[in-house]
């Protein structure tokens, strides 16, 4: 498996792309890590923004291709929409919302030919269980990985001592 966790800030990674999560039912419901990037990278976040319609799907990502002129290390920025600030959904139906939008991320890089991808733990604005999502991701990637083998290596950051040293058990399994 191509997975591996960093006990790091995302924005110190020197991956190739980064997923950024959103609300796609509006602009501007972004995440808290949507919202760091747009802090750190005003202008790739510009064009990010500039390149999203809306609604954008429950479950779904999308590629932006980040300009080479822009202050910003990324090539790639994929949005994925796993935030929701309307429905009631079960843990299972917040876990295949990541799902669903991880196997486009990984699809999407896969046919980009994108050799690695920034993540923090995708547990959305509902705060499923960091292990729950951490494992979700695993299998998600497991699966993507079985049928291309040019799935892109994904990298996860967490910044958390005790969420850190409860996910790496998971990767030795």
């Amino acid at each position: 498996m191509s997975i591996d966790l960093f006990h790091e800030d995302l924005f110190d990674g020197l991956d190739e792309a980064v997923i950024l999560t959103i609300d796609g039912a509006a602009k501007g419901m972004e995440g808290n890590l949507a919202r760091a990037f747009a802090r750190l990278h005003p202008d790739a976040w510009e064009e990010i923004e500039d390149n999203l319609s809306y609604p954008m799907p429950l479950g779904t990502a999308k590629l932006i291709e980040i300009h080479p002129d822009l202050s910003c290390h990324y090539k790639f920025c994929f949005i994925a929409s796993t935030l929701n600030h309307l429905l009631v959904l079960t843990d299972q139906e917040k876990l295949n919302v990541l799902s669903g939008a991880l196997r486009q991320v990984l699809s999407i890089g896969a046919a980009k030919g994108i050799k690695s991808i920034g993540t923090a733990v995708l547990v959305g604005g509902w705060r499923l269980p960091i292990e729950a999502a951490f494992e979700q991701i695993c299998k998600t990637y497991s699966n993507a990985k079985a049928h291309s083998a040019s799935t892109p290596k994904l990298n996860i950051y967490v910044l958390g001592n005790a969420e850190y040293e409860r996910l790496r058990p998971v990767l030795d399994i």
